[in-house]
């Protein structure tokens, strides 16, 4: 099968010309083509697709040697970002996702622990932003975290550093317990943004005016001794305890300890939460920190949908590449539906793209004259 030329996939990745030679750019292209349109996302499969790739070696060597200005490409992405946020109230999400890959020659791989598995599991561990508004949301292009790399709370300074520097304003930033270290809520308060994070049980707290320093683990097991406090989010009802408390080296913050029970009375769900801006109330803390839950969205529409987990590559470079690849690809489809007015789940606008774009190969095949050049092309396109 040819791969469908999607022009809207051209027209948007515009801004990124500048980053490659011209003819990086037209592999880059198809590659992101080949990302949303075929079903076995492989570098082999794209480049026998590709009527405008010669061969897989040309494509492996745009992903793995040539040319690639990625301070460019990132600084014209901000650009472009901060034009299309302009007056809107955008959230920071800030996270980490694995890719497990074995092998010994594969490059920055090491034993990470996973959460979900509670386990340890081999691959590559990158740290990963999302910039999300109610209308629109864009990643930040992964970065590659091992033993040879800056630790993920220093990649995530760092972030905070670019985005005030790109003059983005970022509203609140959301992160879980891990990231959730006195440096880099500071840091986001430099900017004024507020921080909303859950926290870790092992924290030592102050309660208002109080000079005493408290466990948190201790407050959190004896809550239900006091008088709580019902609030509905989502359909759920929570029970939750608040104060006005004190971190280690940090301004006061609000404090939320929500409980969740099922229809029998019993324990199902809890959580620690924090908010810098101590006028926050209960339920609109709740409310923002299920804002978290987008970038775990973000991660399995790219490992699902756009072969951020199934692609394979040996060499670092590599590893890298397609990783802000497919990650530019999530941007780019977030962009036509955006534009588009179109609400579709990432998986449902591959498809329609797909399908759009076949529908346009068959009316170009349709109205060639002659019998034989349309039979031959319909040959090439849909049957070799």
């Amino acid at each position: 099968m040819v791969l469908p030329k999607i022009k809207e996939v051209t027209s948007i990745l515009a801004f990124a010309k500048k980053a490659f030679t011209k003819g990086s750019f037209r592999c880059i292209v198809q590659y992101v083509n080949g990302l949303i349109s075929l079903a076995r996302k492989t570098v082999k499969k794209i480049s026998e697709a590709s009527s405008e790739i010669d061969n897989q070696s040309e494509l492996n060597y745009v992903l793995t040697e040539s040319k690639f200005e990625q301070e460019a490409l990132t600084k014209r992405y901000l650009e472009k970002i901060r034009y299309l946020f302009k007056n809107v109230q955008v959230y920071l999400i800030i996270d980490d996702t694995l890719v497990e890959r074995n092998g010994k020659t594969v490059q920055e791989a090491q034993s990470h622990f996973d959460h979900n598995s509670q386990g340890y599991i081999r691959g590559h561990q990158f740290f990963t932003a999302l910039l999300w508004t109610p209308i629109l949301q864009l990643p930040i292009f992964p970065q590659l975290y091992s033993k040879n790399t800056d630790s993920k709370i220093e990649m995530a300074q760092s972030l905070i550093d670019r985005i005030d520097l790109a003059k983005i304003k970022i509203d609140t930033v959301l992160f879980d317990s891990w990231y959730s270290e006195e440096i880099l809520i500071k840091k986001c308060i430099e900017t004024k943004a507020r921080v909303v994070c859950s926290i870790k049980t092992n924290r030592k707290i102050k309660i208002g005016r109080s000079n005493r320093w408290k466990s948190l683990s201790f407050i959190s097991e004896r809550i239900r001794s006091q008088k709580l406090e019902d609030c509905e989010v989502g359909g759920n009802t929570y029970s939750t305890w608040s104060r006005v408390i004190f971190l280690n080296h940090l301004p006061a913050v609000r404090i939320v300890i929500s409980e969740q029970k099922n229809e029998e009375d019993e324990l199902k769900g809890k959580a620690i939460l924090i908010s810098t801006n101590v006028k926050d109330s209960s339920k609109e803390i709740i409310c923002v920190y299920k804002n978290r839950w987008k970038i775990e969205t973000y991660h399995r529409d790219i490992k699902q949908n756009l072969g951020f987990a199934t692609v394979f590559f040996t060499r670092r470079e590599g590893i890298i590449r397609h990783a802000i690849l497919a990650s530019i690809t999530y941007a780019v489809l977030s962009l036509f539906m955006f534009r588009t007015g179109k609400s579709m789940t990432i998986g449902e606008c591959c498809e329609y793209l797909r399908n759009k774009s076949t529908i346009s190969l068959v009316r170009e095949i349709v109205v060639i004259a002659n019998k034989p050049e349309r039979l031959e092309k319909f040959e090439e396109v849909f049957i070799s």
